[in-house]
């Protein structure tokens, strides 16, 4: 049972991303087609693609009835994008810094981190709650994009990550990218949440503890893929941007869609508290930091980050079974 279950959960997570990849091909080829800036493309589709398979799960989760893995996903797919995400990228490469507006990025990412908590300070999350989160993420998404566009107007500069997408050129072929993600999300989704909540069932452990690990890593695939690429081609600090951009989307835009569309609010345990926060926001801390100080995360930090995520997974999985306090 165990097994056709992790086959069922690796079968939507490959819905998910493959998925969620053709879909943004497909809109970033439409919208060059259209002649929409680079730079807004780069801070609207490619952005919000990779965190597709975490909003499409989300929704799922939150329609269903299972808020647990939504808090789950979400969190930790944060605290995996910084230690799992930014520590592999740095072990191949390291990770330095752009110009535009890193340093600013990182306050809105400890800024939304800190939000979030205090939001949930009474134990919930309802649709009050979820408004909150965005109308703060149409704030920052206007005010980023009206900065990059007066910064790169008239500019012909492609952005890097772009060139490594490989776009179809073909309008038959953009509208089949688009059509094949626009179905394999929501496939993948519900694969995904079922085989979710069967396997917290007969594991005997809370939903969101699949949320936070084996969910959380899943749908962190597409963030960690684009890291690696940008490293591969050493251009790193599309990487932060990358990994930083994606915590902010997370928090604001995924859990704040999924709070209001939620039947019931969601209920924050004290687990969240105990852990699973301070984590997520000393993560976003201590790559702020490196971002500050314009210091470089080389391999050694890199192999550091990685081994904290493992200690983190192996600490949540004690924690469950009551073998720590």
């Amino acid at each position: 049972m165990h097994l056709t279950l992790f086959i069922q959960l690796a079968g939507g997570l490959v819905y998910l991303l493959l998925g969620g990849d053709v879909l943004v091909r497909g809109a970033v080829a439409l919208a060059r087609k259209y002649h929409v800036s680079p730079m807004v493309i780069a801070l609207t589709v490619v952005a919000f693609g990779t965190s597709l398979p975490e909003l499409v799960v989300v929704v799922q989760a939150a329609l269903t009835g299972y808020p647990g893995l939504v808090f789950g996903n979400v969190v930790g797919s944060n605290i995996a994008n910084i230690l799992l995400v930014a520590g592999a990228t740095a072990i191949v490469y390291p990770l330095t810094y752009g110009e535009h507006s890193v340093k600013r990025d990182s306050i809105v990412m400890i800024a939304a981190t800190v939000l979030l908590i205090l939001l949930s300070a009474n134990g919930i999350l309802g649709r009050l709650e979820g408004v909150i989160l965005l109308v703060c993420l149409v704030g920052v998404t206007l005010i980023t994009m009206r900065e990059a566009t007066r910064m790169y107007r008239g500019s012909e500069v492609k952005p890097p990550l772009e060139g490594a997408l490989g776009l179809p050129a073909n309008p038959w072929m953009i509208a089949l990218f688009i059509m094949v993600g626009a179905i394999g999300l929501p496939v993948g989704a519900h694969l995904v949440v079922d085989a979710s909540v069967e396997m917290a069932t007969h594991l005997g452990v809370d939903e969101a503890l699949i949320g936070l690990t084996i969910l959380a890593l899943g749908t962190s695939l597409p963030e960690l893929a684009t890291t690696v690429v940008a490293a591969v081609q050493k251009r790193t600090e599309i990487a932060i941007g990358t990994v930083v951009g994606s915590n902010i989307f997370n928090i604001l835009a995924i859990l704040g869609v999924g709070a209001v569309i939620s039947p019931l609010p969601f209920e924050v345990t004290n687990e969240f508290f105990a852990l699973n926060f301070p984590v997520m926001l000393g993560t976003a801390i201590l790559l702020s930091v490196f971002v500050w100080l314009r210091r470089p995360v080389r391999r050694p930090a890199g192999i550091v980050f990685v081994a904290w995520y493992a200690t983190y997974i192996v600490l949540l999985v004690l924690r469950s079974r009551g073998l720590v306090g």
